[in-house]
């Protein structure tokens, strides 16, 4: 009996120092893969799309610091009037800075609030990064329109490609690339929804006919 109590001893010893073993383990990866997804120098695409807009903001801005913008502010996370980061660039150009970690298209909102951040904020240029490459075409005539630069994802993918090469002249040049110049005519958005033919004026279920004003002024 003594010898089966001992046998089973030893085997709950061995079970025991296998699962601490194997907890240890694991502590020791989760602890590595904690440590890499938080080291800027260690980041890729891969982690960006683990990321909240919020993560994607402060990696941002740990590496525009670590590229040599030393000039570089976050903004509140909450009233930011369209702007996540501002920087001054190497030509010493305040510019504001929409970060967007998105997996679907990048719309008119992300233009249309990084440009009136522009203006809030007093800055001379306006760039969106994003994690999409994915970007609509009325987004791409709006940028165009009001001088927004947009830094997709296969651009960002060379950003952190050259940080890490330490080629930090080169990452900067990709952010402060100049805005991308389309053909647009803002005339296509306009609709004509008059009807002279029968001397109405009509939008939706609104109308005002004309030959009323004409009667009254006779």
């Amino acid at each position: 009996m003594s010898e089966i109590l001992s046998t089973w001893g030893s085997s709950t010893a061995i079970i025991l120092l296998c699962l601490l073993t194997i907890i240890i383990v694991v502590a020791v990866v989760l602890h590595i893969r904690k440590k890499k997804r938080f080291d800027v120098g260690k980041i890729t695409m891969a982690d960006i799309d683990q990321m909240s807009g919020h993560e994607f903001e402060d990696y941002l801005y740990v590496l525009f610091v670590a590229l040599g913008y030393e000039e570089t502010f976050l903004t509140k996370k909450s009233r930011d009037f369209g702007a996540d980061l501002i920087f001054h660039d190497c030509s010493d150009i305040q510019t504001v800075v929409q970060a967007k970690r998105l997996t679907e298209k990048l719309g008119l909102d992300a233009v249309q609030e990084i440009y009136a951040a522009k203006a809030y904020y007093q800055a001379d240029k306006a760039v969106i990064i994003t994690s999409t490459n994915q970007v609509s075409d009325p987004c791409r005539k709006l940028a165009a329109a009001t001088q927004v630069s947009i830094v997709d994802r296969d651009d960002l993918k060379e950003v952190i490609s050259y940080f890490k090469r330490g080629r930090l002249s080169d990452a900067q040049s990709i952010i402060e690339m100049p805005f991308n110049e389309i053909a647009y005519n803002a005339v296509d958005s306009l609709d004509d929804i008059l009807d002279h033919q029968r001397g109405m004026i009509k939008a939706g279920d609104y109308y005002y006919k004309l030959t009323v004003r004409t009667k009254r002024s006779s």
